[in-house]
C-alpha cells in the first residue's frame, strides 16, 4: 500500500510538472529495475557490472512495457507513466522479496566500494564523458551558415531524429517516418526509448539522444570489464580489455602520415577528414570503423545493442548452473534486444551456443532445465523480426558472399589480410597471438567468438547495404580486446600504456572530427521551417519533399513520401516508384500532383532547394494554383498545403 500510495503521488508530480520526471520517471527508465533485478538474480556479479547490465536490463524492460502499454491506450505520457508505475511495483517487490546485494563486494560503505572498483569507474566515466561532450559540442551545433551535425554518418542523427520525434508526435505503432504508410521494419527500439524519455520529460529529442548514447556507452565499459574479469580472473585484464575496447582502433592514422607527407595542412586535416573509416580512395583503405568512431557517436543501434549483447551473455556466464531465475533472464535481455539491434539479435545466441560448447554445459545435469530457460523468451521477439526478415528476403538482401564485399578482393588474398590487420590494428594482432596461446584464460570460447563474428560479414549478408555488416566487426571487437587484454597480462605497465596509446591514436582522429567538423547539414532557414512545421501542422501530417537524406520535415517529427533511397532499400522497400511519383509531384502540374498527394495521404509539399530537375525544365507552380495554398515562406524555403 504504500509502495502503491508513493508511487501515485509522484505520478501526480510528473503530471503537473513534466521536467520533474527526469527525477521521478528516468531513474526506472534507465537503472533501478535492472540494478534489483540484477543483483536479486545474479548476486554472484559485482558492483560494477551490476551498474552496467543494470542500465542495459531497465532500458530493454521499459522500452518494451511501454510499448504494451501503449498498444493498449496509445503512446504519449498516461502509458508511460503507467508503466513506470508497473516498473516501480515491480522493482519494489524483487528488492523486498530477497537479498538484492551481490556478494562478494563491500557492503554498506560506497566509498570503499567506489575505490575497490575505481579502475572500470574511471574507464566508464571517461567514454562516458567523451562521448557526451562529442555530441554536446558538435552533434547539433548552430553556426553562420547552418546547422553542424558531426562528422562522418552524422546524415544519421535526423533518420533517428524523424523516428523518435514523429513517435512523440503520434506516429505509433509507427510508419516508417521517411517512407509514408507502410510499418517500419527497422532496429528502432534505441530511438523509441529516447522518445519515452523525452516525451514524458517534455524535452527536446536530441540531447536525450545524446545523453542515452552516452549512458549506454559507460555501460558497455563495465559489462565489458566485468565479463572479462570472470573469464580471466584478472581485474588488470578486464581493465586493459574495457579501454581497447572503448578506445582501440585500427591503424587509419597511416593516411594521416602520408597526407602530411604530401604537403597537406595539419589543421585543415584534422577537422575535415576522418582517420577511422576514411573511406578515401587507394592504399591503404580503411571501411572498418572503430566502436567509438561509429557503435557511440552515430549509431543510435549500436550504443544498446553492444552492452546489451555483453550483458545477455555476462548474466548467462554468471548464473548458469547455479540460479534459474538468471539464465531466465539473461535469456530475456537476448530476446528483447531484438527492436533494438537486428544484427545483435542472432549474434547473442551465437555468442551463447560459444560459450556453452566451450564450457561443455549439455555434459551439466542442468542443461537441459537452462537452455530451456534461456531460449523460451526468444518468442517475445518475433512480432518485431518478423516483418523485417519478409521484407529483407522479398528484396533479396539475405546471400552467401566469398568475403565482405569492402575488402579489396580483387587485389588477392595478401592485400586483403593487409586490409584486415590494418584497419583493425595492434589489438587486433595481439588477440590473435593470445588466441594461439595455450594458456590464455578462456581462450576457446573468447577464440571462437572472436572468429565466427569475423567470419559473418565474410560469410553472409542480410541487408541491402553490405557495408552495414561491418557492425559484426564491432561484437567481434569485444572478444579482441579481452584476447588482447589477456596477453598483455603480465606486461609493464609503461608497454601496456604504449600499446593502448597507438591503439587509441584513430579513434581519437575521429573523435576530434566529429568534434570540429564544420560541414552543415542543414541551412538555418531550413531548421526555422522545421520548428515551424512542428507547431503548425497535424502531429501525422505527411509532406511532400524531394529525397535528400536529411529534410525539415525529419527534425519536425512529420512524415513525408520518400527520401534517401539507399536508407529506403535497407527497409526492404523499393524506393523508385515513389522517386517516380515525386518527380512527377514537382514537375507535371498542380492537378497531377494534387491527386498524387491524395494517394499517399499527403497534404503538404515542401520545397527546401532540393526540387529535382524537370524534363522540360518547368516545375509544378504550386503558389500560383487554386489546387495549394502559400502557409510558409522564408528563406528559399516554402511549404505549399493541397486545398480539401
Amino acid at each position: 500500500m504504500l509502495v502503491a500510495t508513493v508511487a501515485a503521488n509522484l505520478a501526480f508530480v510528473a503530471v503537473l510538472a513534466p521536467v520533474s520526471a527526469v527525477l521521478i520517471v528516468w531513474p526506472f527508465l534507465f537503472l533501478l529495475p535492472g540494478w534489483v533485478l540484477v543483483g536479486r538474480f545474479a548476486p554472484l556479479i559485482s558492483p560494477p557490472g551490476r551498474l552496467g547490465a543494470g542500465i542495459v536490463v531497465s532500458v530493454v524492460l521499459s522500452a518494451h512495457l511501454v510499448y504494451a502499454m501503449s498498444l493498449v491506450v496509445g503512446f504519449g505520457r498516461l502509458s508511460i507513466l503507467a508503466a513506470t508505475a508497473l516498473l516501480a511495483l515491480g522493482t519494489a517487490v524483487t528488492a523486498h522479496g530477497g537479498r538484492v546485494r551481490p556478494r562478494n563486494g563491500p557492503r554498506g560503505d560506497l566509498v570503499a566500494t567506489v575505490r575497490r572498483y575505481a579502475a572500470p569507474l574511471l574507464v566508464a566515466n571517461a567514454v562516458t564523458l567523451l562521448v557526451l561532450t562529442v555530441l554536446s559540442v558538435n552533434g547539433w551545433r548552430q553556426t553562420a551558415d547552418g546547422w553542424v551535425s558531426g562528422g562522418w554518418n552524422w546524415s544519421d542523427l535526423l533518420v533517428h531524429v524523424a523516428i523518435g520525434n514523429s513517435i512523440v508526435h503520434g506516429n505509433f505503432p509507427p510508419e516508417v517516418p521517411y517512407f509514408a504508410g507502410v510499418p517500419l521494419t527497422y532496429h528502432w527500439f534505441a530511438d523509441f526509448h529516447g522518445a519515452i524519455a523525452a516525451s514524458v520529460a517534455g524535452l527536446d529529442i536530441i540531447p536525450v539522444f545524446f545523453a542515452s548514447s552516452a549512458l549506454f556507452a559507460g555501460s558497455l565499459a563495465l559489462v565489458t570489464w566485468e565479463l572479462a574479469r570472470r573469464l580471466t580472473r584478472s581485474r588488470r585484464v578486464a581493465t586493459i580489455a574495457a579501454i581497447v575496447l572503448a578506445f582501440g582502433g585500427g591503424m587509419g592514422w597511416l593516411r594521416l602520415a602520408g597526407d602530411l607527407v604530401a604537403g597537406g595542412d595539419l589543421a585543415t586535416l584534422l577537422t575535415t577528414t576522418p582517420y577511422d573509416n576514411s573511406w578515401a580512395d587507394g592504399w591503404p583503405r580503411f571501411r572498418i570503423a572503430s566502436v567509438l568512431g561509429t557503435g557511440f557517436f552515430p549509431h543510435r543501434a549500436s550504443t544498446i545493442g553492444l552492452p546489451a549483447l555483453v550483458t545477455a551473455v555476462l548474466l548467462l556466464h554468471a548464473t548458469l548452473r547455479r540460479r534459474p531465475a538468471g539464465v531466465l533472464l539473461a535469456g530475456l535481455v537476448a530476446a528483447l534486444l531484438a527492436p533494438f539491434h537486428f544484427y545483435a539479435f542472432p549474434a547473442t545466441y551465437l555468442v551463447a551456443l560459444l560459450l556453452v560448447i566451450a564450457h561443455r554445459e549439455w555434459q551439466r545435469p542442468t542443461f537441459a532445465r537452462d537452455a530451456v530457460l534461456f531460449l523460451a523468451p526468444v518468442g517475445l521477439a518475433l512480432p518485431f523480426i518478423a516483418g523485417a526478415v519478409l521484407q529483407q528476403s522479398e528484396r533479396g538482401a539475405f546471400r552467401f558472399v566469398a568475403g565482405w564485399s569492402e575488402a579489396p578482393r580483387e587485389d588477392g588474398l595478401i592485400a586483403v589480410a593487409f586490409f584486415y590487420l590494418t584497419n583493425l590494428g595492434l589489438p587486433f594482432v595481439l588477440a590473435l597471438a593470445a588466441a594461439l596461446r595455450v594458456r590464455t584464460p578462456g581462450r576457446a570460447f573468447l577464440a571462437a567468438w572472436l572468429l565466427a563474428l569475423f567470419m559473418v560479414p565474410n560469410v553472409v549478408v542480410v541487408s541491402a547495404v553490405e557495408f552495414d555488416m561491418n557492425k559484426y566487426f564491432q561484437m567481434m571487437w569485444i572478444a579482441a580486446a579481452m584476447l588482447a587484454g589477456s596477453l598483455m597480462r603480465r606486461w609493464p605497465a609503461p608497454i601496456v600504456a604504449a600499446v593502448l596509446a597507438v591503439s587509441a591514436i584513430s579513434p581519437g582522429l575521429v573523435a576530434l572530427w566529429h568534434a570540429v567538423n564544420p560541414l552543415v547539414t542543414m541551412s538555418n532557414a531550413q531548421e526555422a521551417a522545421a520548428r515551424w512545421i512542428e507547431r503548425n501542422t497535424p502531429e501525422r501530417a505527411v509532406f511532400a519533399t524531394d529525397a535528400f537524406i536529411n529534410s525539415p520535415v525529419d527534425l519536425a517529427g512529420r512524415l513525408r513520401i520518400s527520401t534517401f533511397g539507399p536508407y529506403v532499400a535497407n527497409l526492404g522497400y523499393d524506393p523508385d516508384p515513389r522517386a517516380r511519383d515525386l518527380n512527377a509531384i514537382y514537375c507535371d502540374g498542380p492537378d497531377v500532383a494534387a491527386a498524387l498527394l491524395e494517394r499517399y495521404r499527403a497534404t503538404y509539399v515542401l520545397s527546401s532547394g532540393g526540387i529535382p530537375d524537370c524534363a522540360d525544365g518547368t516545375t509544378t507552380e504550386f503558389w500560383a494554383s487554386e489546387r495549394f495554398e502559400t502557409v510558409y515562406s522564408a528563406g528559399g524555403v516554402s511549404v505549399w498545403r493541397l486545398r480539401e
